[in-house]
């Protein structure tokens, strides 16, 4: 019993086991508050880029059923899905990490996860369905979720 007293109030002892309290503490602060938010903005960044980039691709669907009407080749429209469709799954596996008590956040992330995979099927004209507006919506809804005006 007497060590023990002498180890709790021993100076060295004691600054050694508070250092290492602190440094546990700031590494779970560190993993779980701002590598996730870190994370978040790049993805948000991705996210704006990729909308910018391939904004004349979901506001001007490709239109299969008259195909000598299109201004852009169709691999073009391929390759914009592809990304779309990349950028909401990467979205899908953050929301992952979210915890779950966070269900506001969570609700938000999710609707923009679904509406870059809305965008990513939403390139194509067929029989009567022109996705444009639906696009349109899909667009608004990310915007307004990653709060960008």
């Amino acid at each position: 019993m007497d060590f023990f007293i002498k180890l709790i109030t021993n100076q060295t002892f004691l600054t050694v086991v508070s250092g290492t309290i602190v440094y546990v503490l700031s590494q779970l602060f560190l993993e779980l508050v701002i590598n996730p938010r870190k994370e978040y903005k790049q993805l948000k960044q991705k996210v704006l880029y990729t909308l910018s980039m391939y904004c004349c691709y979901y506001t001007s669907p490709y239109n299969l059923l008259k195909e000598n009407s299109n201004v852009r080749p169709v691999e073009e429209y391929q390759i914009a899905s592809t990304e779309l469709r990349k950028i909401g799954s990467e979205f899908a596996s953050y929301i992952g990490i979210v915890p779950k008590f966070r269900f506001k956040k969570r609700k938000r992330l999710l609707e923009v996860q679904q509406s870059l995979i809305g965008l990513s099927n939403g390139l194509y004209i067929y029989r009567d369905y022109n996705p444009g507006k639906d696009n349109r919506e899909c667009d608004r809804v990310i915007k307004k979720n990653l709060g960008y005006k």
